[in-house]
């Protein structure tokens, strides 16, 4: 099953959407630096921390949905989803490969973000001082963290037909997970809110955003521990979601 899927993402436009937007984040992180040098004076703190706001808020949420709901399209067309189900072993098996599959592009999302986020900072900007590498800590942390959303999408790519639906929740989701994060009183809700735990970790001490923890182990286990728990609540409803739907 897993297998499969690999091979349907080869040829899928995934690709295209974890490269483009973590680019487009480190560009507009890159010109906003260097268009205010006495205002964003920190060097990489202050860069890491313009590149982060918007992708942590929106872009990598934004991103991981369009990724699922161009991996479940395939299923959507034809007779494909009735096969799916009549040719699929276990509905656990589905759920978990769909999940599994929909990970390595938003990883690559992460390694592109990294990567371009040092490399600009290095040889665009020029920036005194050393490479923060716990930046790159930070990346590996947020793919994890990813998990209840990649989850989540899954779901509602799998149970809505059209492309765009799941993607515009998403994007609901996202206002509400800004809400969370920034609001005093919502802010317990930032543990269990797929976007707003995106945003968490892709802030781990980051200056961008106040009072969403440091990069220190217990901040980092925390955010982790809800992710993976959250996730499970989330494949367990997929599973039951696969096993009482009927063919189209």
């Amino acid at each position: 099953m897993l297998r499969a899927e690999i091979l349907k993402l080869k040829r899928s436009a995934t690709w295209i959407i974890a490269f483009i937007l973590p680019l487009l984040a480190v560009t507009t992180g890159t010109i906003n630096l260097a268009n205010n040098p006495d205002t964003l004076d920190a060097g990489w703190a202050s860069f890491t921390s313009q590149v982060t706001l918007f992708y942590g808020l929106l872009f990598f949420s934004i991103g991981i949905g369009l990724i699922a709901s161009t991996a479940w399209r395939m299923e959507h067309r034809g007779t494909n989803w009735n096969l799916l189900l009549t040719t699929a072993g276990k509905p656990a098996k589905l759920a978990i490969a769909k999940v599994l599959v929909i990970m390595i592009p938003v990883a690559f999302m992460q390694l592109v973000f990294v990567a371009g986020t040092l490399t600009s900072g290095s040889l665009v900007l020029g920036l005194d001082g050393e490479i923060p590498w716990q930046f790159a800590v930070v990346g590996a942390i947020s793919v994890l963290a990813a998990l209840p959303l990649v989850a989540i999408q899954s779901l509602l790519s799998m149970l809505l037909k059209s492309f765009a639906a799941p993607v515009a929740i998403c994007l609901l989701g996202c206002v509400v997970g800004v809400a969370t994060v920034t609001s005093e009183v919502l802010r317990p809700l930032s543990f269990i809110w797929p976007q707003a735990i995106n945003t968490r970790a892709l802030n781990l001490g980051s200056t961008a955003l106040a009072n969403t923890g440091g990069l220190t182990v217990l901040d980092a286990l925390a955010l982790i521990g809800a992710a993976l728990g959250l996730t499970l609540v989330i494949v367990t409803a997929t599973i039951s979601a696969i096993r009482t739907v009927k063919l189209r």
